[in-house]
């Protein structure tokens, strides 16, 4: 077959030049003329968590979803110069096809990490950009780039945004950002990380604007910003604050509010997983923020463009959960709806499903849901038609799983089926370094919502705050700065604006432990009496100094 041709041609051409694509640390993939991969190299399993075993005869679609190679290969055009995101990295790519006798026959796609740069930053002490990539990424973009060193200073600016400043690129090269970007003109935080982007305006040009580090053995010697003039920024605003409710998400990664060890350890996790197929158990307290991380692990993943979408396994009743979460056929049963129902899983295919609070899910179901993990298809109910479904499953629980598990309460199948990888979020009892950081969270988001100016807790609410349990974690706190917005007068929270369980804690002095009781404390009457309490007994008795 003709078709079958293609891709064994494309394979045997990236079989005489594997020797460069395997060994080039760039992203290079190729598709056959039905969107099938031929090449897949080292960089790209590593990327996208996909070996080339598994990647290779499939569908790209399949593998990288959001990938623009079916465009190239049905218009014959090339993009060239196209960004994307992966995780937390920015790449840059060219796409061409591949054209024999006049008709396409498949595309070619590689990607380039923007971040590489900085390593080219690193070959000389003033931290000059040289090199053909830094060149052909930055000088020759449509892009602006602007570099500068910790002090403000210009390391480098490319064409495009030297010529909407109406500059000479090589003269303002060391010379001061401020020179030719007063603040009041561009809003730029030269030292601030932004990825994710802000508006700019640049002599009445609008654009977006995203800050990146510029590493010199592991420290911050300065900044660089792209600003993305391609798109109107009031539009670019708009989507960036639509797209998580588009999909499912209101959380990402910055979300997540915490610089202790516990937080930056799992932040990191998170980034590190959230590329993969894998299965996610989340665990902790109640109000820990669950959810929240479950968003982040979707936003950050390459199913990010498809849907999110949560299932709480407590709130619904056993007999509807199996409809929800599998849908029913037209009839099914008393009060179906007319046509029928997806369900959960089906409008969650190509995108993630989070089962929130599994541990209350029923026995009956947990083996159905067992089946769907394994075999990756669903069977709606009063249906036998079989539907394959394309779903990362994200689960948490504030239960003991590991003692459910042994109480049979929960199936230990598929409590290994789903804990593949385990995030467990840490109270804020154990987090208090980052309380500081919570309340000032808080604190901006409550200003925006009440039109207030409040500008922080007094002393005693913070002792308060940093000698309290938090048996409701994140969520407690949360609550109780909203309950105090609603109450305060001044610019400052006071203890009277608190939850009267709360303002009691202060006169609640906690208890010495108890001193140890051994059979040394015990007179000789008790040594000699009968304890039908057993050690209860014992230790309901006040112990007295030692005898000897």
């Amino acid at each position: 077959m003709p078709q079958e041709s293609n891709l064994k041609e494309l394979s045997f051409s990236a079989t005489d030049h594997s020797s460069l694509y395997n060994n080039v640390h760039n992203i290079f993939i190729a598709i056959d003329s039905r969107g099938r991969i031929a090449v897949f190299n080292p960089a790209c399993e590593k990327a996208f968590n996909v070996s080339a075993k598994k990647a290779l005869g499939r569908l790209v679609t399949d593998v990288v979803p959001f990938t623009g190679l079916i465009k190239v290969l049905k218009t014959g055009k090339s993009h060239i110069g196209r960004k994307f995101v992966l995780g937390n990295t920015l790449y840059i790519a060219n796409r061409t096809p591949v054209i024999k006798n006049g008709a396409v026959v498949g595309a070619i796609g590689v990607a380039q990490e923007v971040s590489e740069i900085q390593q080219l930053a690193r070959e000389r002490d003033d931290y000059k950009l040289t090199g053909m990539a830094g060149q052909t990424v930055m000088q020759e973009s449509s892009d602006g780039y602007l570099i500068i060193n910790n002090e403000g200073y210009i390391l480098f600016i490319n064409n495009a945004l030297a010529g909407i400043l109406e500059l000479d690129a090589a003269s303002a090269t060391g010379r001061h950002v401020t020179e030719f970007l007063p603040e009041t003109e561009f809003r730029l935080l030269p030292f601030k990380e932004s990825p994710s982007g802000q508006p700019v305006n640049l002599r009445g040009k609008k654009g977006m604007l995203s800050s990146y580090p510029l590493k010199l053995d592991g420290k911050t010697a300065g900044i660089i910003n792209r600003i993305n003039f391609h798109r109107d920024a009031a539009k670019i605003e708009r989507e960036q604050h639509a797209f998580p409710r588009q999909y499912g998400c209101r959380y990402t990664i910055d979300n997540i509010i915490g610089n202790s060890p516990q937080m930056k350890e799992l932040k990191k996790l998170i980034r590190k997983v959230a590329r993969g197929p894998s299965s996610i158990l989340i665990t902790g307290d109640s109000g820990t923020g669950k959810e929240l991380v479950a968003q982040a692990l979707h936003t950050l993943s390459t199913r990010r463009n498809c849907p999110f979408i949560k299932v709480n396994c407590a709130a619904l009743p056993k007999n509807l959960l199996e409809s929800e979460l599998f849908g029913y056929r037209e009839g099914a049963f008393t009060g179906a709806r007319k046509g029928g129902q997806k369900g959960k899983f089906q409008l969650a295919h190509g995108g993630t499903i989070f089962l929130d609070e599994i541990g209350d899910m029923p026995l009956s179901m947990q083996a159905k849901l067992l089946r769907v993990l394994q075999e990756r298809e669903i069977e709606r109910l009063g249906d036998n038609k079989i539907i394959p479904i394309d779903v990362r499953v994200i689960a948490s629980t504030n239960q003991n799983i590991i003692k459910m598990v042994s109480q049979g309460t929960f199936r230990k199948d598929l409590y290994y089926r789903l804990n593949v990888i385990n995030l467990t979020l840490p109270p804020l009892r154990e987090r208090p370094e980052d309380l500081h950081l919570l309340v000032h969270h808080f604190i901006t988001k409550f200003n925006a919502e009440f039109g207030l100016e409040i500008a922080g807790i007094t002393d005693e609410v913070r002792n308060l705050f940093e000698t309290y349990e938090w048996p409701g974690n994140i969520r407690e706190l949360e609550n109780m700065m909203e309950r105090a917005f609603n109450l305060v007068e001044g610019n400052y929270i006071e203890i009277k604006h608190l939850p009267h369980y709360m303002q009691n804690t202060r006169f609640q002095k906690k208890r010495p432990p108890p001193l140890p009781i051994t059979y040394r404390h015990l007179s000789n009457r008790y040594r000699k009496r009968h304890w039908p309490g057993h050690l209860s007994t014992i230790t309901a008795i006040k112990p007295g100094p030692p005898r000897n």
